[in-house]
């Protein structure tokens, strides 16, 4: 196992579970379900030097807020980190929807479908596609299993994932079968994804 998949597990396990607690969280917009990019400086100096090797990551947050609100998440709860940790080699960016019943977290990487595939802490690996690219749809394993639901999306230097987590205690249209809402919002913001 490469050095790179050995990281896999480990920063997407941190991942989840900040994702799972954030599902747990009231109001606070702290914990939410993103993957922490670095520092603003640091992503600037990236996006800048080709040597940088999350130079060539794509920024989820470059999605525009327009197309974020028209699928009912609120704009303002915009977060580009984790708990304030720094998962280096990751790009990420979450929104919560109205009436905070899910949140979305899309989740940017050099990592591929076939080390997604790989991972014990996650269940029911679908192969699918998104538009026209190859992507993977999985669920956590254990208690967070029903409340969230994966997509993972090929893209031209890596992946990017989709993640639905609903929070504890909604139910019903507000927040929705998970599976379903992921595959509906990464269809709608598939156009936002880098060109092959």
């Amino acid at each position: 196992m490469t050095g790179k998949a050995k990281l896999l597990p480990a920063a997407a396990m941190a991942l989840g579970a900040v994702l799972l607690l954030a599902g747990c969280n009231g109001d606070s917009t702290e914990g939410k379900p993103t993957a922490a990019t670095t520092s603003a400086s640091k992503t600037t100096a990236a996006a800048t030097t080709s040597a940088d090797p999350e130079a060539a990551i794509w920024d989820p947050c470059t999605i525009p807020d327009s197309a974020i609100s028209a699928l009912g998440l609120n704009t303002s709860t915009k977060e580009n980190k984790v708990a304030g940790v720094d998962a280096t080699g990751w790009k990420v960016c979450s929104w919560q929807s109205e009436p905070k019943a899910y949140t979305l977290g899309v989740l940017s990487s050099d990592h591929t479908l076939e080390e997604s595939k790989q991972r014990t802490d996650y269940t029911d690996y679908t192969s699918t596609t998104v538009g026209s690219r190859r992507a993977l749809q999985y669920r956590n394993v254990g208690s967070s299993h029903d409340l969230g639901c994966w997509l993972s999306v090929e893209v031209p230097h890596g992946i990017v994932d989709f993640s639905v987590l609903n929070r504890y205690g909604k139910t019903g249209a507000s927040a929705g079968e998970p599976c379903a809402q992921v595959r509906h919002l990464s269809e709608a913001l598939a156009q936002y994804l880098p060109e092959r």
